[in-house]
């Protein structure tokens, strides 16, 4: 126990003490011999008194360690206290006087505080106290203090209440050495904490005065955090060191110790105190800092911001100034709308952010820290450029508006000029020109001069040519309708000729035979439109009614699966092999979802009262529903593996099962897709099936032959992502024009070997290439598997279209027929259909190898035509920019067949691929087949 007490007290020792450098035993080891005590005794002027008892040892102390435990010794009363001197009584009354005056030279010598008087209790011994009456009087004047010999303890009760010494000086103080020991250690921890303290205090304020808040807000934002958990690091410290003082402070008010130590309560009140004071003083200084600080990262986030507002806004106005074109067209000109509205709602987004920042400047400014004019400078400047910008889209709309407007004039004109055409060719009356005439002024023509003077001032540098012309068109138009009215009015006052007389009853009869059909071609038509138009509705409100219901349901799956598969607190729930695999379980269904709810259902809603609308719907959605479908359907064999290591019955997904209410597993749900991918076709074919004949069934043909291409090119992806060995990248063979399932017979001539027996290959057409492959066997999850056989380049085949035998059959060959491919369609329909197509790829090839001469041509002896008037084209007058005698351009529905050229020993010699053979090459072949 001793030795606790000695370490701790070793460890706790006080400035000047600890660090004394001379040889001996510390305090800690001086202290329990007992050579000198502070018991906290006070004489009765209040004096702090320091015993040294009768113990018989202090002979065995040195002059350094004797200096040494007095110096700790009078650090114990408070500095007030040690000011006013110390009363120091020496027992010595078991001992000898010589040792009285050893005591009184060390004390006279090496003392560290003022001395107000010693009291010697002289040896009690006959001997000794004879000498000491003697030597008392010779030596007593040689020290600085007050020396009073006593004979007897009732001496010094004259200076001393026996409340303030200790028993064995008869006094009543309770004194237990061991106990002042403890609060010692006690107290010098707690001294040593706060000291601690209050240099990791000092050291973190130096530290943050001097260093540097950085440029960067992040900067700034990083030295912020790490000063304020140091700060909150710091006060934590200090609540602790509270507590710990304040646990102290009841320890030595206990009234169970056997004496109380008045001194000990005064010191550690004072550390209390002066902790509470500089705790204090520690957070005026940090909220002062942080507040500087906190200032300086608003100034500089500040900056920044407008740095970058500042260049974004500039790049903008950039952009504006750019923006002069206006258009030639009415369509280029809405594309320019669209554009500048796209463009300014860009703008206004960060104008609005460029005012948040303006707003943010001038909170900032209200800051006595803050520099007002600099701040304000750089408000002013995001100010003027934010106008400069406003100014800019306003002034682009505004010409914009104005090339609408005469663009809509312009195309009113054109159609005027095309009626008139019309009318002119016609045998129409004068009232019809009077009506046109009169049309004319819903586009403000009255005078050709006028309208012309009117283009003009709307017109711009780009607009200005197409003005001219269709002022000069209108003002043509104006003069033959003019000329044209003339005549019909010179024609209005000739005498009209004589009126043939009719029968009446024959008159009668033509006109009950007229009405007799009119009446019932208009009856019957009637009835079979109205009730085409119910059954028409009927599929409408369907399709509508569906496709919310399948919006629906892809939500369920979403919120009520895949949802909770990827929810944190339930992934301890999960099968391992379904962590973290919900979308390859799912695929793309989102964006499933998302497509449908936000773009394709509300197309519908909007456009479900015209069939033309919804028609347009699906044509216009095409690409996306190919890139959805196509990902999704492909992305299945994978969702079906994993699903079936899941198997539905687990005990997770039957849970959410329930939730929802489903009746089916999951597996069921995630076939909605394909199934609804394969119902548009049906309800479009439904719709066509009860539409009148039209633009609502041209419409509605593009839409079903749009769907079914998606279909097929669905399926096509399907059965691509199946083929397994191909040695080529097929993402670099073009397009995946058609596939299908064929019996193919190959030889090569090269060896001499006989035809192959038949064997059933795939064949995938792609724009570069054709790939034969094996069919496989079905796997697990009932999808087929084609492996890689042989490959062909269009660029190096030939095709021949008929072969003897079977109307099922084509070839295709390559290398002068060295290498020949008979393939076997299963219906004439199909084969007629790969030939077709195989002929218009190898037919785009030769016109990709003769597009630079024909380029070349063209830039010869074709003349671009912006407009051309309709009337200048008649019976035997060339449209303009034909040359004399050459053909009016003509739009085929399919390409021409090419003429053949001179027949060649093999396709090597050729300069560009062959595309057709003559069947009559192969000695097996009939010479009458015509090539392709």
């Amino acid at each position: 126990m001793w030795n606790s007490w000695l370490y701790a007290l070793n460890k706790a020792e006080c400035d000047g003490c600890g660090s004394d450098t001379d040889e001996g035993r510390n305090v800690g080891e001086l202290l329990l011999p007992q050579y000198a005590l502070a018991t906290g005794g006070l004489a009765k002027d209040h004096r702090p008194l320091i015993t040294f008892p009768d113990n018989n040892n202090f002979h065995l102390i040195t002059a350094s360690e004797y200096r040494r435990l007095l110096l700790y010794l009078t650090s114990v009363p408070t500095i007030l206290e040690a000011d006013m001197g110390f009363h120091i009584i020496i027992d010595r009354r078991k001992d000898r006087w010589n040792s009285v005056k050893t005591v009184l030279l060390r004390v006279s010598e090496f003392f560290p505080g003022i001395i107000h008087a010693v009291y010697v209790l002289r040896p009690a011994s006959f001997l000794q106290k004879a000498l000491s009456e003697v030597s008392s009087k010779l030596f007593k004047e040689e020290f600085r203090f007050r020396v009073h010999v006593c004979s007897s303890i009732e001496e010094l009760y004259e200076h001393f209440d026996k409340s303030q010494l200790t028993p064995d000086l008869g006094g009543e103080l309770q004194y237990s050495h061991s106990e002042w020991i403890q609060q010692r250690i006690a107290l010098e921890k707690f001294s040593t904490l706060m000291k601690e303290i209050s240099s990791k205090l000092d050291h973190f304020m130096h530290g943050i005065v001097d260093c540097d808040m950085g440029n960067d807000p992040s900067q700034t934002k990083d030295l912020l955090d790490c000063q304020e958990s140091r700060y909150k690091a710091l006060k934590t410290e200090l609540a602790s060191a509270t507590t710990q003082g304040e646990e102290l402070l009841t320890q030595v008010r206990k009234p169970n110790l056997t004496y109380n130590i008045i001194s000990h309560v005064a010191a550690v009140e004072r550390l209390l105190v002066q902790l509470e004071e500089t705790e204090k003083q520690f957070d005026n200084f940090w909220q002062k800092h942080s507040m500087k600080l906190n200032h300086w990262l608003k100034f500089r986030t500040f900056l920044l911001n407008f740095k970058q507002m500042q260049a974004t806004l500039d790049g903008h106005l950039k952009t504006a100034c750019d923006m002069t074109e206006v258009g030639e067209t009415a369509s280029r000109v809405e594309s320019l709308i669209q554009e500048a509205c796209d463009f300014e709602k860009l703008c206004n987004c960060d104008l609005t952010t460029a005012k948040e920042v303006i707003d943010d400047g001038e909170q900032l400014m209200q800051d006595p820290l803050s520099s007002v004019d600099h701040i304000e400078s750089k408000c002013e400047e995001l100010r003027r450029t934010s106008t400069l910008l406003l100014d800019k889209i306003q002034k682009r709309n505004l010409l914009l508006a104005k090339a609408r407007e005469l663009m809509d004039r312009i195309d009113k004109a054109n159609e005027w000029c095309a009626t008139g055409v019309e009318l002119l060719a016609g045998d129409r009356g004068l009232v019809a020109v009077d009506k046109l005439l009169k049309d004319a002024e819903s586009f403000g023509l009255t005078a050709p001069d006028q309208f012309r003077d009117m283009l003009m001032q709307s017109a711009t540098q780009e607009t200005r040519a197409l003005v001219t012309q269709v002022a000069q068109r209108v003002e043509d138009m104006w003069l033959m309708v003019t000329v044209k009215r003339a005549t019909l009015q010179r024609a209005a006052a000739k005498p009209a000729r004589p009126v043939q007389t009719v029968p009446p009853q024959s008159a009668t009869l033509a006109q009950a035979n007229q009405m007799e059909t009119s009446g019932g071609s208009v009856s019957s038509g009637g009835e079979d439109a109205e009730a085409r138009r119910s059954r028409r509705g009927h599929v409408l409100a369907e399709l509508l009614q569906t496709e919310r219901v399948y919006v629906q349901e892809l939500g369920s799956i979403l919120t009520g699966y895949k949802e909770e598969i990827e929810k944190s607190e339930n992934q301890n729930l999960l099968p391992s092999t379904l962590v973290g695999q919900a979308d390859v379980l799912f695929g793309n269904l989102h964006e499933l979802f998302t497509f449908h709810q936000d773009v394709f259902l509300k197309d519908l809603e909007r456009s479900i009262s015209a069939t033309e609308l919804v028609a347009l719907c699906f044509v216009e959605k095409r690409e996306t529903f190919f890139r959805l479908y196509s990902y999704y359907c492909q992305n299945i064999p994978r969702s079906e593996r994993l699903r079936e290591t899941l198997v539905d019955t687990h005990l997770f997904l039957q849970a959410c099962q329930l939730r929802l209410g489903h009746k089916l597993p999951l597996a069921a749900y995630l076939l909605k897709p394909v199934q609804r991918i394969t119902k548009y076709q049906l309800l479009l074919k439904d719709l066509l099936r009860y539409s009148e004949c039209g633009s609502m069934t041209t419409g509605l043909q593009q839409a079903l032959d749009c769907m079914l291409v998606v279909l097929k090119c669905v399926n096509d992806s399907m059965h691509q992502i199946a083929i397994t060995g191909v040695p080529v990248d097929l993402s670099q063979q073009g397009e995946l024009l058609m596939q299908g399932s064929f019996l193919v017979v190959s030889e090569n001539k090269r060896d001499l070997r006989l035809r192959i027996r038949p064997r059933r290959r795939h064949i995938f057409l792609y724009e570069k290439a054709m790939l034969f492959c094996k069919p496989a066997t079905k796997n697990s999850h009932n999808k087929a598997t084609y492996h890689f056989k042989h490959d062909l380049q269009m660029s190096q085949i030939g095709l021949t279209e008929s072969v003897k035998g079977d109307p099922r059959k084509f070839e295709v060959w390559r290398q002068g027929r060295q290498e020949v491919h008979t393939i076997t369609a299963p219906n004439v329909e199909v084969k007629r259909a790969w030939v077709d197509r195989i002929k218009r790829v190898l037919l785009d090839q030769l016109k990709e190898l003769k597009g630079e001469r024909v380029r070349q041509y063209g830039a010869q002896h074709h003349r671009t035509l912006i407009q051309t008037n309709s009337w200048d084209v008649g019976p035997g007058n060339p449209p303009r920019g034909v040359p004399p005698g050459a053909a009016a351009p003509t739009h085929p529905t399919h390409p021409a067949a090419p003429t053949h050229p001179p027949r060649t020993a093999s396709c090597d010699t050729h300069d560009e691929p062959c595309w057709s053979t003559d069947p009559s090459d192969d000695d097996d072949d009939e010479p009458d087949h015509a090539p392709c």
